[in-house]
């Protein structure tokens, strides 16, 4: 808009949507809200969406707001897929959703293989680093003695179980997303709350041809299963997280031709 708009700004587009604050719309733009039944339909009205998309464009606001309720989230997703057949939404049981979409559930899974390890909520919550509730674990833990993720031994202890998630048709990129956002908040929490002996994370910044990301994908692909083969014990003293991120920093540039 900027660049077709000389004079226009987030005030300028705030007055023309009724809003007394440019805040509201800013917030919005940056992620920090999500726009209330009002705004939603002053977006609605400016952007002249037809009845089909103001009806999507109002269930993805609601879908935000309820990213925390696998439950919700899963229903909302299944009356989508039915309305809106083009936007590809793909189904998956709120259990499932619940184990993919929040990091503390397999974080959890890997947790009770460890000597001293206490089945209780309060404990487990205290020795996560990152905030989770006695609530959440103990829902965790209902979950996936459900999905047979978990078992109990003979003793009436936690142990791993080989159940699988359903994946062949209806794990939805929803779920997944929402696991990465949580993980990359984790590893940004992580800089300041785990010291530098105890985690490594660093960066490089390359030129590189996008004709080349498959392969630089495999490489990083070979890396984590090399890793897990070499690193991974049995019996271990802490649950660790390997975040490998490549992702590009600028559009693609054509070469100019001399």
């Amino acid at each position: 808009m900027k660049t077709s708009r000389r004079n226009w700004s987030y005030g300028s587009w705030a007055q023309s949507l009724g809003l007394k604050a440019t805040s509201s719309i800013t917030k919005i733009i940056n992620g920090e809200r999500e726009p209330g039944p009002q705004i939603t339909e002053q977006l609605i009205s400016y952007f002249k969406f037809n009845h089909k998309q103001a009806q999507y464009f109002r269930d993805l606001v609601k879908l935000h707001k309820i990213k925390h309720d696998p439950r919700l989230s899963v229903l909302l997703m299944e009356k989508m897929g039915k309305e809106h057949p083009d936007a590809q939404v793909r189904i998956m049981d709120d259990k499932s959703f619940s184990v993919i979409s929040n990091w503390y559930y397999l974080a959890l899974r890997e947790f009770c293989r460890m000597h001293g390890f206490k089945e209780d909520p309060e404990w487990i919550a205290d020795n996560f680093l990152f905030k989770v509730t006695p609530r959440d674990v103990s829902n965790a833990i209902k979950v996936m003695l459900e999905l047979e993720l978990l078992k109990r031994n003979s003793k009436g202890y936690l142990q791993l179980a080989e159940g699988r998630l359903d994946t062949t048709n209806d794990v939805t990129s929803e779920a997944i997303k929402r696991y990465h956002e949580q993980m990359l908040e984790n590893a940004k929490q992580a800089l300041r709350k785990v010291s530098v002996q105890e985690r490594e994370i660093s960066a490089i910044s390359l030129v590189m041809s996008s004709a080349n990301m498959e392969a630089a994908k495999e490489l990083i692909r070979d890396f984590k299963i090399k890793f897990e083969k070499l690193m991974e014990e049995d019996t271990g003293d802490q649950v660790v997280q390997l975040q490998i991120q490549l992702f590009p920093l600028t559009n693609k540039i054509q070469r100019s031709v001399k």
